[in-house]
């Protein structure tokens, strides 16, 4: 049976107030990262006509047409899929004629999930996983023979040296979507590599 693993980060309930009191969150882990010819490879399993090799292709093309075309201004509705949309970040100016594109300082990809991606609650099982801090730590002290961790130094010491961990609400080392929740507590944050 297929389950999404989580493990679980207390993070401020009301993000916009850094001292708001805690609450346990569930955060998304990567099981593992599929590339881009084992996904087209994936697809050509599922009883398609073509081959592995064309089916990278496609996709590959698909990148850069789909960029080509946002760069063009255009909203590309790919079924279900979803629809995929830029939005811009920028400085702010005192009035509108003063606004100038030089202060444009972004452009953000957003992807709008399609119907088949919009409920995927009602078929996702869940499985509790340690964080990455807390497996590291149990492995080493294995390794190592001790009969005890000592998760909080484990996680104070991920923490404290930049490694994203699921404590933090960073999640894994890729950079955050577009499509993460919105800045709720329990959603927001990347899934966490293993």
């Amino acid at each position: 049976m297929k389950s999404i693993n989580y493990s679980i980060a207390l993070r401020p309930s009301n993000p916009a107030e850094e001292n708001s009191p805690k609450k346990a969150y569930a955060v998304a882990q990567y099981k593992d990262v599929m590339t881009l010819t084992e996904f087209a490879g994936h697809i050509a399993e599922h009883g398609s006509v073509f081959d592995e090799a064309v089916i990278t292709g496609v996709l590959i093309k698909s990148v850069k047409c789909l960029r080509e075309l946002l760069l063009g201004g255009m909203k590309v509705r790919l079924g279900d899929l979803g629809n995929f949309y830029v939005s811009l970040q920028s400085e702010g100016a005192n009035t509108a004629a003063e606004f100038t594109s030089s202060m444009i300082t972004g452009v953000n990809v957003n992807w709008e999930a399609g119907v088949k991606f919009q409920d995927l609650i009602t078929e996702a099982s869940f499985n509790p996983v340690p964080t990455r801090a807390a497996a590291a730590a149990t492995l080493k002290a294995e390794k190592a023979g001790a009969a005890t961790v000592d998760l909080a130094a484990a996680k104070a010491k991920a923490n404290n040296s930049g490694t994203a961990d699921d404590t933090d609400g960073t999640g894994g080392d890729e950079p955050q979507g577009s499509n993460t929740g919105g800045g709720l507590p329990g959603g927001g944050s990347e899934p966490e590599e293993p």
